[in-house]
């Protein structure tokens, strides 16, 4: 693991908290399987959060028990109509909400980096990439051609 690898994103109009690696890991042993490597660094490095820019977005990277209740649809995702059908692949997980309801998704096959889709449209190569667009405009996804 690259050392201060996501340390760019650290800067006054973003908003992180502290993840604890315990809280990481009872997340991973709800799920029964290991967040991806590369989104292990991101927490254990920055943790969760918010991207600020767009005021009308939410830009939240999730913690880690709310992607196990996503993906689990477990407290108030039981029974969430926004995640029917089109967060339902096994191979992809939620990791960052954009909007209520609208969120993307870490392709799990993906070994050292995790390709970021929203919808099916695959929008970054990895978390790291993904996050140096994101930290310049928070909406770049919305108008790239398929």
């Amino acid at each position: 693991m690259r050392l201060n690898k996501f340390n760019f994103i650290k800067n006054s109009h973003h908003e992180f908290y502290e993840l604890k690696e315990n809280d990481l890991i009872k997340a991973e042993d709800r799920l029964g399987f290991r967040f991806p490597k590369e989104l292990r660094e991101f927490y254990l490095e920055i943790g969760y959060g918010f991207i600020r820019g767009n005021k009308s977005a939410i830009n939240r990277f999730l913690d880690p028990a709310t992607i196990a209740d996503i993906t689990l649809r477990e407290d108030i995702y039981e029974f969430d109509p926004d995640l029917d059908d089109i967060y339902e692949d096994e191979d992809r997980l939620v990791f960052y909400e954009v909007n209520e309801g609208v969120y993307l998704t870490l392709d799990l096959n993906d070994t050292d980096k995790s390709s970021v889709f929203f919808f099916d449209k695959k929008i970054a190569d990895s978390i790291e990439g993904f996050i140096k667009k994101v930290d310049q405009n928070d909406r770049y996804f919305e108008d790239m051609e398929d």
